[in-house]
């Protein structure tokens, strides 16, 4: 049968209740052609032998990852402790996360505010343990969320004589803290309860209901009871995870699209290695017609049946005995294997293949640098998207609450600097940043924030060691203001002439220009006077450069007119 040219079968069935009811059977048509031609646009949607076995849900994104969530969580963990490749990525994770630490600076200069966030967060005031600063608890932070999906931090308030520089510590707490099983409530201000999680009637976080203890810890005696969550303000608590669909409350495990993946390669790995061991062994096995001849090397007590071959040994086998060596088979895919396997999971984790795996051989300067890119892209996003918005943000603001109590005027926000990406190649790097900088697409400044330093801090360090230098009378190739980029001398013309050809020198005077920088005072006694910078009145018509038999620079002639 055609329907607007989509061919449907008609089995005895649709004509059977077509005929007995003719409504029920359009609708039965109906369907039968729309499921069709709703197969024909997207094959994934039909329903056959490709898709058979595709388990899909409609569930939200709670209902899909509430009861998988501890189960995740342990699994991921025993992954960790027992997974060298797993471990890898969690330490790749946080380590080119949070780094040295992602630093904080007021946004408006205030240095009361600064000085008392140096004093807390740089030291282990911060910490409700004392182990950490505030930098080993970013780290700690990202590498929990990783492994388990999700993190608390919550907020200790302390008293004054406990001698802390803001009276207020932070305690990161495991996800398991949470009663997942308190969910489905509807509350009588409207308001219902998700997975452990309570909100307002407007949807805002409320409350969460924490366990007084890790559950975990009833295996040693102690523990929580089941039941037995008490509820803690949501202001008091900071929750941090990976959103990855709208409406999600918690996060489960960064490594739940790999851990099949995980588990399958470590039983190929412990296969291949028993099939090593047998490759290694010499194994015969041998046959005896009658009986009637003696054992064959060593016969072990534990079972007359097995012998044992000593190394090196030449032996004469008893006629009627035959002896059949066993050929081990071999192991030669096991490194294409490997590479698939564990780019596939690297791909998962969203971290490099040579970083999870150690491996940089045969990898060119163009391949190394696209995969590092890639994979920075990721570390931005886990920045920028999850750990500073929901972590570093938030304890500012409480470490400026509390140092008001202290007795700070003004609690400003902050702007918050990574550590850089490490250059692959900083001869490369480095010159093409310096070449965005003299083009004019990039600041200074962003160049320097790029690489994760302050730029006021860092012009009031230049500034300080050019000073210095300039008391001392020294002058460097690196110093901008005295040599050229090639390293020679920098000559500065006010006659409006312009002296002998400089790569990287100054452009002839103009009406209206600054007068040039006055050079720095020679020393009074110098072992090696340096050359000072060349300021003539006249043109400038020669400059000779004096080197010593090594080649080395080691000082100047210069004729005027």
């Amino acid at each position: 049968m055609s329907h607007g040219g989509v061919q449907v079968s008609v089995s005895w069935l649709d004509r059977a209740v077509g005929f007995l009811a003719p409504q029920v059977g359009l609708k039965r048509m109906r369907a039968k052609v729309a499921l069709d031609l709703l197969a024909r646009h997207y094959e994934a949607a039909s329903i056959g032998r490709r898709t058979q076995g595709w388990r899909t849900t409609i569930a939200d994104a709670n209902a899909a990852t509430g009861l998988s969530l501890a189960r995740l969580r342990n699994v991921a963990r025993d992954l960790v402790r027992n997974n060298g490749y797993a471990e890898s990525a969690l330490d790749t994770i946080a380590d080119h996360t949070v780094g040295w630490g992602i630093v904080a600076k007021p946004k408006k200069k205030n240095a009361k505010a600064a000085d008392i966030w140096e004093q807390w967060a740089g030291t282990t005031a911060c910490d409700s343990d004392g182990r950490n600063d505030f930098y080993g608890l970013q780290k700690l932070v990202i590498r929990s969320v990783a492994e388990s999906g999700e993190v608390l931090v919550r907020r200790r308030f302390r008293r004054p004589e406990d001698n802390l520089p803001i009276p207020l510590q932070l305690q990161v707490l495991e996800a398991d803290y949470i009663d997942t099983l308190k969910t489905g409530f509807l509350l009588p201000n409207g308001g219902r309860i998700i997975h452990g999680i309570e909100f307002d009637p407007l949807g805002r976080r409320a409350a969460y209901w924490l366990f007084p203890e890790h559950p975990g810890a009833q295996i040693f005696g102690g523990g929580s009871v089941p039941g037995t969550s008490r509820r803690i303000p949501a202001e008091s608590i900071l929750h941090v995870y990976k959103q990855s669909r709208p409406g999600q409350v918690r996060g489960p495990s960064w490594f739940a699209p790999v851990l099949l993946r995980f588990k399958d390669f470590d039983e190929y790995e412990d296969a291949t290695l028993m099939k090593q061991k047998i490759a290694a062994c010499l194994a015969v096995i041998t046959s005896d017609v009658d009986g009637s001849a003696p054992p064959l090397g060593t016969t072990t007590t534990d079972d007359p049946g097995i012998d044992s071959l000593e190394p090196g040994i030449i032996y004469n086998a008893a006629p009627g005995r035959t002896i059949q060596v066993v050929e081990p088979p071999s192991v030669r895919e096991y490194a294409d294997y490997s590479k698939t396997g564990l780019r596939a999971i690297a791909t998962g984790l969203g971290v490099s293949y040579e970083d999870l795996t150690g491996d940089y051989t045969g990898m060119p300067f163009s391949a190394a640098r696209m995969s590092r890119l890639r994979h920075w892209a990721r570390v931005y996003d886990w920045q920028w998207r999850t750990l500073i918005p929901q972590f570093c943000t938030p304890a500012w603001d409480w470490a400026m609450q509390a140092a008001q109590i202290m007795g700070l005027q003004q609690a400003p926000t902050a702007v918050w600097t990574p550590p850089p990406p490490a250059f692959i190649d900083p001869a490369a790097e480095g010159l093409a940043i310096a070449r965005n900088i003299r083009g004019g697409i990039q600041t200074l400044s962003d160049a320097i924030r790029e690489r994760g330093y302050d730029p006021e801090e860092f012009f009031k360090e230049m500034a300080a060691d050019n000073k210095r230098l300039d008391e001392l009378g020294l002058i460097l190739d690196s110093d901008a203001r005295n040599t050229t980029q090639s390293g020679g001398p920098r000559q500065y013309v006010t006659t409006g002439q312009v002296g002998p050809d400089d790569p990287g020198g100054t452009a002839p005077a103009q009406p209206g220009d600054a007068p040039p920088p006055t050079p720095p005072p020679a020393p009074a006694k110098p072992a090696a006077p340096p050359p000072a910078p060349v300021k003539t009145k006249a043109a400038l018509k020669k400059i000779d450069i004096r080197y010593d038999a090594k080649g080395r620079r080691t000082g100047y002639d210069v004729t005027e007119e």
